[in-house]
């Protein structure tokens, strides 16, 4: 199994879609799209069908991607300081926000000297702090994370006093959190489904940039 990194998937995607998405698209047609696959993502799995359903759902992560591609977040360094092997709103590992009301996240410390290299890794960390086995896996719950996340975007850019950048930040790593969370649920590995379909260019056209023109 290889041992995929996060800047490694962000590098791919940049290497097949960063050129057309920044000619092509704003960034409200980046998070259209991104819903769109997570949308078919959706109906695929109710419908049972398993390669569609990966599909579909590594092509939201592209899109996640380009979102933050074109904002230049290193999520690979941001992650490990918002999730240093605890939850960072409960503080807990596992996760206890269920036994408390928990609203808000709270300062989590400087990130441990073990922090997960790869995708693998990372996996294995929301996996300890998140266990599938507590989740009460709902279709329409990765929509809601979604579309916190989009606003976080929209508040970001039409704040007229200072733009506090952290927000972002911390709204794309939670989102990846919950990206994580879905392929621990089908026991996936991001990393090697990523880049068994997209190692070769876009899986659509082949291409590498991408040469697709989507005018949905």
């Amino acid at each position: 199994m290889a041992n995929h990194t996060i800047k490694q998937l962000m590098q791919l995607s940049a290497d097949i879609y960063a050129i057309p998405n920044d000619q092509l698209y704003d960034l409200d047609d980046l998070f259209y799209y991104h819903q769109k696959w997570l949308l078919r993502y959706i109906d695929s799995r109710k419908k049972e069908h398993e390669e569609k359903m990966m599909k579909d759902l590594l092509a939201s992560v592209a899109w996640f991607s380009a979102v933050v591609n074109r904002f230049h977040i290193d999520l690979e360094k941001i992650l490990p300081k918002r999730y240093p092997y605890k939850c960072p709103f409960c503080l807990e590992l596992p996760c206890s926000c269920e036994k408390f009301v928990v609203k808000k996240s709270k300062k989590t410390g400087r990130p441990t000297s073990r922090m997960p290299r790869n995708l693998s890794e990372w996996q294995k960390l929301i996996e300890k702090i998140y266990p599938s086995e507590n989740l009460l896996f709902k279709n329409l719950e990765i929509l809601s994370h979604q579309d916190r996340l989009h606003q976080s975007f929209r508040l970001f850019r039409r704040q007229s006093g200072k733009r506090h950048i952290k927000d972002i930040e911390n709204a794309v790593a939670d989102y990846f959190v919950e990206l994580l969370k879905i392929f621990n649920f089908l026991k996936k590995d991001l990393g090697v489904e990523y880049f068994r379909i997209f190692k070769n260019g876009c899986y659509v056209c082949g291409k590498k940039p991408c040469e697709c023109f989507y005018v949905e």
